[in-house]
């Protein structure tokens, strides 16, 4: 046999040799697909430490997984697979964690929570604001000013970024964009209210943006333009990765603080809303498994 055709066979083995491993892997990949596919996770968000891990210890049988610099705690809730999101701080963070974990989980719900400052002076430290509608406050078009004329917060405009693939120059955008919550999760989370006793439980708007607010006049110009009765730091950006994904979403935010009307800080706010939320999953997963 002359050597080209030797070479030629040799070819071919290498070729078919990488198909078999190739269809072995997908074959592994496929079966994977098909058992998590018949109970895909609900994912419950926490930006900080302190917002993620009192929920993580809450479930059965834990596994540490990491992407960059997100942590994952997969674990069991009465049966259920159940995935604790450490996000980190901030939208790009929150929305970054969101991806990865739709892409790598196929999650059934995705759950955001954690502290909150208050907009609402109705609302007190412990309340809990459920999401029917969550916000973008913070992507804002300023009008026009020449030099010397300073500067008019008041004036912005409110730019939905996802109203038009033009420029910011398409007035289509210049409105504010509200993702609403889920009905189940929301229902979920209202048949179990009456367990927490700590403040009230009430639907509202969540607003969130990469700002830190402590001016009273701003935060009433923005509860009366927008709507908001808290904002934090994450909550959008989850909402908006997860309408593009078509995932359930429902963001939970308890007021950590409340500066409209006086109400000062408590670190104990954030293991209380982790509390709650293990009751609204619970409830959740019930609901799913009568389906």
């Amino acid at each position: 046999m002359k050597k080209n055709t030797l070479k030629k066979f040799a070819s071919v083995a290498v070729i078919s040799g990488m198909f078999a491993m190739l269809a072995g892997c997908n074959s592994s990949l496929l079966n994977e697909t098909e058992v998590e596919g018949a109970q895909r996770p609900i994912i419950v968000q926490g930006p900080m430490p302190i917002e993620a891990e009192n929920f993580a210890k809450k479930l059965d049988k834990v596994k540490v997984e990491r992407s960059g610099n997100f942590v994952f705690y997969k674990g069991k809730l009465n049966n259920y697979p159940v995935i604790v999101a450490k996000t980190g701080k901030g939208m790009e963070n929150a929305a970054a964690a969101t991806a990865v974990a739709i892409e790598k989980y196929k999650p059934i719900a995705i759950i955001n929570q954690g502290t909150s400052g208050g907009h609402n002076p109705e609302l007190n430290v412990f309340d809990i604001v459920l999401g029917k509608t969550t916000t973008n406050i913070g992507s804002l078009k300023t009008t026009h000013l020449e030099a010397g004329q300073g500067i008019d917060p008041t004036s912005w405009i409110p730019m939905d970024l996802m109203a038009s693939e033009g420029s910011g120059s398409d007035d289509s955008a210049n409105q504010v964009r509200h993702y609403e919550g889920d009905k189940d999760l929301l229902a979920a989370a209202n048949a179990v209210k009456d367990t927490y006793t700590k403040g009230k439980v009430v639907e509202g708007t969540i607003g969130s943006a990469d700002f830190w607010n402590s001016e009273v006049d701003r935060i009433q110009w923005i509860h009366e333009k927008y709507g908001t009765d808290v904002e934090e730091m994450e909550g959008a950006s989850v909402a908006q990765i997860a309408d593009a994904y078509d995932v359930a979403f429902l963001g939970v935010r308890i007021l950590s603080n409340n500066i409209t009307n006086g109400g000062t800080y408590n670190a104990g706010t954030a293991a209380a809303n982790q509390d709650y939320v293990y009751e609204v999953v619970k409830e959740y997963i019930s609901m799913i498994k009568s389906k």
